[in-house]
């Protein structure tokens, strides 16, 4: 009885040895596959991550172009009504300037004018005066002796001298300061819809 209980002892002993040893491989077996799990629970999170990055940046993207383009129509159709609202207005007023020239008032701005130009630079019997045809008996009956001449680039009014002597050209016409002044206004209106 006694080899039965050692043998019993030693069956005992080798089974709780190969449990032992069943139960520290089952353990790192078990240790490996949470590691492989979280290995590729921290992949698959990279992958995850990666995509949704990329995706996110594509929709970004999309989103910049698209906007970026309403902002160039939205410009577009600001500047177009801006474009129209000036030439609307400035046509308007050169309609009041026409108005104006079929005043007395405009024969004595003109003379004004012609004093004013006479004022920087004598007019001479070698000089020309420009002006628009309905002014030209106006001005011829001012100065006789000087030669006037109608100029068809001169809508609105005003005067223009040449002085041949030294090749001097005086600007004083409706049309020169009209446009002078669009241009500034256009500039200005232009830098601050910017």
């Amino acid at each position: 009885m006694e080899n039965l209980d050692k043998a019993a002892r030693f069956e005992d002993a080798i089974n709780r040895a190969v449990d032992a040893e069943i139960n520290a491989m089952l353990d790192a077996a078990r240790e490996k596959a949470e590691k492989a799990v979280a290995s590729a629970d921290e992949e698959f999170l990279e992958e995850g991550y990666q995509f949704v990055s990329g995706e996110t940046k594509r929709i970004k993207s999309c989103i910049d172009r698209e906007v970026s383009r309403k902002s160039f129509e939205a410009s577009k159709e600001v500047f177009a009504y801006r474009n129209k609202c000036v030439e609307e207005f400035f046509s308007n007023a050169a309609e009041e300037i026409i108005c104006f020239t079929k005043t007395d008032a405009y024969k004595t701005s003109l003379k004004d004018i012609l004093l004013k130009i006479h004022g920087e630079k004598p007019i001479e019997d070698r000089c020309v005066i420009y002006v628009k045809a309905s002014d030209a008996e106006e001005v011829k009956r001012l100065y006789p002796k000087i030669s006037v001449q109608a100029d068809k680039n001169i809508k609105l009014g005003g005067v223009s001298v040449f002085y041949p002597s030294d090749s001097v050209y005086i600007d004083k016409t409706y049309d020169n300061s009209f446009e002078q002044q669009k241009a500034e206004f256009v500039k200005n209106a232009f830098m601050q819809i910017q």
